[in-house]
């Protein structure tokens, strides 16, 4: 404080032939220079000539008005910079490099100091919120985040619902985690972790029809076809159990059997419980289908196409057995004989997208690069997230001669199939994160 009021004091004092940096100052024209003394005269009356003086009294006037009001503003403006608080810029900028780097304890308190010194900042409020529900204290999010209900949903809900889930509070996480979704239904992490509150809450079928939601938008999608699978698999556990303590030898219970063990990709032992099931039933409709399947995910051509067969006589309107036996045909060289059955796999289910997959394959074959061409987009626009249809784009942009969209689409695929190793890899660590966590006591008042 001394040092401003000093420099304001020595620049008030600076003397009139120079300037307040210490430059001199440079000369007045005419009247103002040292002529107007020669012009100056008394009169009778002992004034001065008025038009002169006044002209160098309002001059000087205006030049002290000056250095007046700069000592005046240099004397605010310091006083101004001693008394204002340190910046909330400041210590947002700190809490986001803390948060970002996973210290979110002392993220926490560096959002609580900013929020502090700006308690309008909906950044530093967001952040107090986001860090103390990865810390698990969801209440405190909770309260800290109830100012900005005016706020869009999609900021707070996934925040709050993420936190519920991660402590095993799954009625609060389905409920913040259904909001979320109402304000954002394209956000795969709402979508997926309201799947799997729902199940963990034992609300199945709720889980399989909101990760169904999903997938019909995005059905390449190994976040969620990944829980589906999970899902599926511990219901078929539990129905299996039930059915074998009823009728260990209804046929029913040999092909639910074959289900667990088929989305285990326990091929082999799911091969030999559809087998049992069949001697029990041999004209059951889905069993033929189900050995064939399974002997189709084995590579074991021959076999399943004799199996598929024997399906479509029992019920020629079964879309996938349609596909499997064109894919077949496909995958050795009998385009001719394929394409029937694509093109009736597509009549039943036009949304079968490994039908189009296998379908573009048949027309490459063709060399009907155009055909070939418009299913694969069908493909990528189904699902932008598909490697293979983007790889097999840029193949049949190569082969159309046209090589920049050939480039941009390797491209493509190649960072989306980077991008889907980083993601199988997070899940199995959030996985494990969770599983580690200890639960928390359920909080009684529903928000």
């Amino acid at each position: 404080m001394g040092s401003c009021l000093d420099s304001v004091s020595s620049s008030a004092r600076m003397p009139f032939g120079r300037l307040a940096t210490g430059q001199p100052r440079p000369h007045v024209a005419d009247d103002f220079g040292g002529r107007i003394l020669s012009k100056l005269s008394f009169g009778n009356n002992g004034m001065t000539r008025s038009t002169h003086v006044s002209t160098a009294v309002s001059r000087s006037s205006i030049c002290l008005l000056g250095l007046f009001a700069g000592a005046l503003f240099s004397y605010l403006y310091c006083t101004e910079a001693a008394v204002t608080p340190p910046s909330s810029q400041a210590a947002l900028a700190e809490a986001q490099s803390l948060e970002s780097r996973g210290n979110y304890q002392d993220a926490a308190k560096q959002y609580q100091a900013a929020l502090k010194l700006s308690p309008s900042s909906p950044e530093a409020r967001l952040g107090v919120g986001r860090t103390l529900a990865k810390l698990g204290r969801c209440e405190e999010s909770y309260v800290a985040l109830k100012p900005l209900v005016g706020s869009p949903r999609n900021n707070i809900e996934p925040i709050l619902g993420n936190c519920y889930f991660s402590m095993h509070n799954f009625d609060q996480a389905i409920a913040h985690l259904k909001l979320a979704r109402q304000a954002a239904p394209t956000d795969q992490e709402v979508c997926i972790t309201l799947g799997r509150a729902y199940v963990s809450a034992g609300r199945n079928r709720e889980a399989i029809n909101t990760l169904k939601a999903w997938l019909s938008g995005h059905p390449q999608d190994p976040d969620a076809l990944y829980w589906v699978g999970r899902i599926y698999n511990s219901m078929s556990q539990d129905v299996l159990d039930r059915m074998t303590a009823k009728d260990p030898n209804n046929y029913l219970v040999h092909e639910l059997e074959g289900d667990q063990l088929r989305l285990k990709q326990d091929y082999g032992t799911a091969l030999l419980a559809y087998q049992e099931a069949l001697k029990a039933a041999p004209d059951a409709p889905g069993l033929h289908f189900n050995v064939g399947d399974v002997y189709y995910k084995m590579l074991k051509y021959p076999e399943a196409r004799e199996e598929l067969q024997k399906e479509l006589k029992v019920n020629p309107y079964h879309a996938q057995a349609n596909f499997e036996l064109g894919d077949i045909a496909i995958k050795q060289g009998r385009v001719e004989d394929g394409m029937p059955y694509l093109d009736r796999a597509l009549k039943l289910d036009p949304a079968l997208a490994e039908a189009h997959r296998s379908m573009a394959r048949g027309l490459l074959a063709e060399k009907r690069y155009q055909d070939a061409v418009s299913e694969l987009l069908w493909l990528t626009k189904s699902d932008p997230s598909d490697h293979t249809a983007h790889a097999m784009l840029a193949s049949a942009y190569r082969q159309m001669g046209k090589m920049q969209e050939a480039q941009e689409e390797a491209a493509i695929s190649q960072k989306l199939l980077q991008d889907r190793a980083a993601a199988l890899e997070n899940l199995k660590t959030e996985e494990q994160e969770i599983n580690d966590r200890p639960s928390a006591p359920p909080e009684n008042t529903p928000h």
